[in-house]
């Protein structure tokens, strides 16, 4: 498997997987115009990461596979890490929703620490991106966004 910087020979199809628009915190992230890298297994894009570093953090605004448990995600991760420390980040970030238990463990076991658990904040973002739906795993209602930190200082 190659990790490798998303360029114009990825970017479409990373975007397949990931989609065109996150939002996070209340802002709407346009992941054709971010940074990332992707996981290219036989010629195909399976996996793809999207980060945005300002004000001396960074934030992973995508994670997405379409293979699971092949190594893709945390490669991915140990990729924006190491770009986010050559940054001079202080630490690496993300959201996911209160639903995605199985993110949830997958950033916990990568050492990602829960620091904030903002209430309601996916019922706001509908605002934004109304596709968001009501309803994610296992039937649980999507409203809080999760946050979660990995910290390089």
């Amino acid at each position: 498997m190659l990790i490798q910087a998303i360029d114009s020979g990825t970017r479409q199809a990373a975007l397949q997987i990931s989609g065109a628009v996150i939002v996070s915190r209340g802002r709407m992230h346009k992941l054709a115009e971010l940074p990332g890298y992707c996981a290219v297994l036989d010629g195909k894009v399976h996996a793809a990461i999207y980060y945005c570093c300002r004000d001396g953090e960074c934030e992973i605004v995508s994670l997405d596979s379409k293979t699971e448990n092949i190594g893709a995600g945390s490669r991915l991760i140990e990729r924006v890490v190491e770009e986010a420390a050559c940054a001079g980040c202080t630490r690496v970030w993300l959201i996911t929703s209160n639903d995605n238990s199985k993110a949830i463990r997958f950033y916990q076991k990568r050492g990602f620490d829960l620091t904030a658990v903002h209430r309601e904040a996916i019922t706001e973002a509908r605002k934004l991106k109304p596709s968001i739906p009501l309803t994610g795993y296992d039937g649980i209602p999507v409203r809080h966004e999760v946050e979660f930190e990995y910290r390089l200082d």
